[in-house]
């Protein structure tokens, strides 16, 4: 049986003039990281992608999120063999 798995992330903003938009995401199954598996943020139609750390970390960076406004983020884990896939819907805002 695939272990459920939980994507942890909260809302963020960002200064559009920032250079560096990170926004870290944890995936946790059971507890415990989920490591090495590829993970999706989808936002204003473009899609970023990063891999979990040992401790199931995600970083992305938005580097081309420089409008100004309220976005509703996507993440998603498609799953693996071990793994059920994941959805989680977050708030971004960029501010002046």
């Amino acid at each position: 049986t695939k272990k459920a798995v939980k994507i942890t992330a909260k809302k963020k903003t960002f200064k559009a003039k920032a250079k560096n938009k990170k926004y870290t995401i944890t995936l946790k199954a059971n507890g415990k990281a989920v490591k090495k598996v590829k993970v999706t943020l989808k936002v204003k139609g473009k899609t970023y992608k990063a891999t979990t750390t040992s401790k199931g970390k995600a970083t992305f960076n938005l580097k081309k999120l420089t409008r100004k406004g309220k976005y509703t983020a996507v993440i998603k884990f498609k799953g693996t063999s071990l793994y059920k896939a994941a959805t989680k819907k977050v708030k971004i805002t960029v501010k002046k």
